[in-house]
């Protein structure tokens, strides 16, 4: 696992392209992920960063996208469900509950963000090959409750409609576990741009790669000022820095600084240095 961060003066792409293609030299194969929002934005500009214009060793993607090239021989049970597809039908099964079903979730049950959420910790528990009666860790019996009740009538829906809504990602982690995959992950690596996080589900696959030893480099934008400092409420990079410090601790791995190397911008440095001032000045610094 690397870890790489530079200013946002910096081009990460470069710094990035420039580690996918010593990774290929070292004979990998390379995932450069991104994310889903950037993905066909990403692609051109890694492209356009590539030395020799291209490669075929190096694909740009997203996670879900990558975990279907290892999965594609999978037989799916039942007609297959998308996210677009899943987020409907869980729609449709909360509109049919009643408002007194639910205690606490009825008022939002139709809300866009609570329906993503409800995706979200579905395709989680799918990853992690836990049940609806793993929800016990919720310490508000009357919230385990209502997503228990809300998660089984989604699966009767599925059922019904011999839907099949298991994500790529998810399948991809199972055959990780059982070993199907490591012989084609031995020259497999991964490079990893444009995430401030990951959801659960993209972490959790992540954590897998690396106990299989796939190489693995993550970078993002942060300045080292941001980076060291103590407090970080409030600042431009503080997503970013949260990101970083969470895989450190958890990948016992030092994140590098990659500084600017060319001539700088004069008018970038004076902004950044300005709101970088100004946030350590409220706080106190």
């Amino acid at each position: 696992m690397k870890l790489l961060y530079t200013d946002i003066r910096h081009s990460l792409t470069k710094v990035l392209v420039a580690e996918a293609e010593s990774l290929v030299a070292a004979g990998k194969r390379v995932f450069y992920i991104a994310p889903n929002s950037l993905s066909f934005e990403k692609e051109r500009a890694v492209l356009e960063c590539l030395k020799t214009q291209a490669s075929f060793a190096i694909t740009v993607t997203r996670f879900a996208q990558m975990a279907r090239y290892f999965v594609l021989n999978d037989v799916r049970q039942g007609q297959s469900l998308d996210d677009i597809g899943l987020g409907m039908l869980i729609y449709r099964t909360l509109t049919e509950l009643d408002d007194g079903e639910l205690k606490v979730y009825g008022r939002i049950k139709k809300d866009s963000q609570f329906i993503q959420q409800l995706m979200d910790l579905y395709h989680e528990l799918q990853t992690a090959q836990m049940s609806f009666a793993d929800l016990e860790f919720l310490e508000e019996p009357e919230k385990r409750e209502d997503l228990v009740k809300i998660f089984t009538a989604v699966t009767a829906a599925l059922n019904k409609g011999d839907f099949d809504a298991s994500s790529q990602i998810a399948a991809f982690a199972q055959h990780i576990r059982s070993g199907d995959t490591d012989e084609e992950l031995e020259n497999l690596a991964l490079v990893i741009d444009g995430f401030t996080r990951f959801s659960a589900e993209e972490e959790y696959l992540v954590s897998l790669l690396h106990r299989k030893g796939v190489e693995i480099v993550i970078g993002t934008y942060a300045s080292q000022k941001a980076y060291r400092a103590a407090f970080r409420e409030g600042n431009l990079y503080q997503a970013s820095v949260d990101f970083l410090r969470k895989l450190a601790e958890s990948y016992q791995v030092k994140p590098d600084y990659i500084p600017h190397a060319e001539a700088e911008d004069a008018f970038g440095t004076d902004f950044q240095d300005l709101g970088e001032s100004l946030w350590l000045f409220r706080a106190g610094c």
